[in-house]
């Protein structure tokens, strides 16, 4: 091999060799592996201390949890109705595996979820779930939510085609990262 372009090799693997010394040494963002699993049963109250701290608001009404689940007392039920919606923050980033949303007898699935910055519509996809007759759709692999971000729950139509939906939030299966 030409003896230049051995040197010219060695000097660049140096320099990728140096570069990556650099970056673990750094403040760079290292790849997190979250804790176990937790699931928060909504249709009991949340046990304090709660294994995931979670803040919930509502828009549209006053709060109602009962044993069918978390909604809002504001349009004649307490379900979460068009024009009213659950918005959650968590104290730490989170990967959120799964919610589960009951339409119970009167209700129906719609409407959509925001995760961050991505959108997308709640549909009827896993019925059934949970021994809640076909009224219960699981949403899962909804993905990464960093610290203070919010996971906002609207059963308004995402766009003019999309079903709106009356419903309650039963459950959420979260991952926490440990706290940097």
């Amino acid at each position: 091999m030409n003896r230049p372009l051995v040197i010219f090799l060695s000097v660049i693997l140096f320099c990728f060799s140096m570069a990556a010394k650099e970056a673990e040494s750094s403040n760079a963002p290292t790849e997190r592996t979250p804790h176990k699993a937790v699931s928060l049963d909504w249709t009991k109250p949340i046990p304090v201390p709660s294994p995931l701290t979670v803040s919930v608001s509502v828009k549209g009404g006053q709060p109602a949890q009962d044993p069918n689940g978390f909604g809002v007392q504001g349009k004649g039920s307490n379900r979460v109705d068009p024009g009213e919606a659950l918005a959650l923050r968590f104290q730490q980033d989170v990967m959120i595996d799964s919610i589960q949303l009951d339409a119970g007898k009167e209700g129906k699935i719609g409407g959509y979820l925001k995760i961050g910055n991505k959108t997308q519509n709640i549909i009827k996809t896993d019925r059934g779930s949970k021994g809640r007759g076909n009224s219960v759709v699981s949403l899962v692999g909804l993905g990464f939510l960093k610290r203070g971000d919010m996971l906002i729950l609207d059963p308004s139509p995402l766009t003019p085609k999309s079903p709106s939906g009356s419903w309650k939030l039963v459950g959420l299966t979260a991952r926490p990262f440990p706290q940097e």
